[in-house]
């Protein structure tokens, strides 16, 4: 399965989808990471943030798309709905992470164990957090 991961300098997971320099795709399976290649983005080429005459977000965010068109899976660091919604549209997949290096993203995947930090509800994580056992072991906080 190909996943596509944003980034300017083949390092680092950049912050946003459709403005970066390229991305880095690569044919993974479980336990294993095969090719992996570097695709521009066209779109990226130092446009305005704002459309110009004629020309509409969802256009670029189409020719992200296209660009990606074979990925299963996008893993990045955030994403807007519209982009969102254009992959899903594709049947493309989109993982969200706080991981900041390409590499540990790629190797994590493939192992399974990359966290959609999309999914994960505040309430969830806090309660985890307040329930986890101490360092030195489980404490319910009964003394008898």
């Amino acid at each position: 399965m190909k996943i596509a991961i944003p980034t300017d300098d083949g390092v680092r997971v950049a912050p946003r989808l459709w403005r970066v320099s390229s991305f880095l795709v690569a044919d993974v399976s479980p336990g294993d990471i095969g090719t992996i290649e570097r695709r521009a983005n066209a779109p990226s080429r130092r446009l305005p943030s704002r459309p110009v005459r004629g020309e509409r977000h969802e256009d670029r965010y189409r020719a992200v798309a296209d660009i990606l068109s074979d990925c299963r899976v996008v893993i990045a660091g955030s994403i807007g709905d519209v982009m969102r919604r254009t992959l899903a549209r594709r049947g493309i997949e989109v993982v969200i992470t706080s991981e900041d290096l390409v590499d540990r993203v790629v190797a994590l995947f493939s192992l399974a164990l990359l966290r959609d930090e999309s999914r994960i509800d505040p309430e969830d994580e806090e309660l985890a957090e307040a329930t986890a056992p101490s360092p030195g072991g489980w404490d319910d906080g009964f003394d008898g």
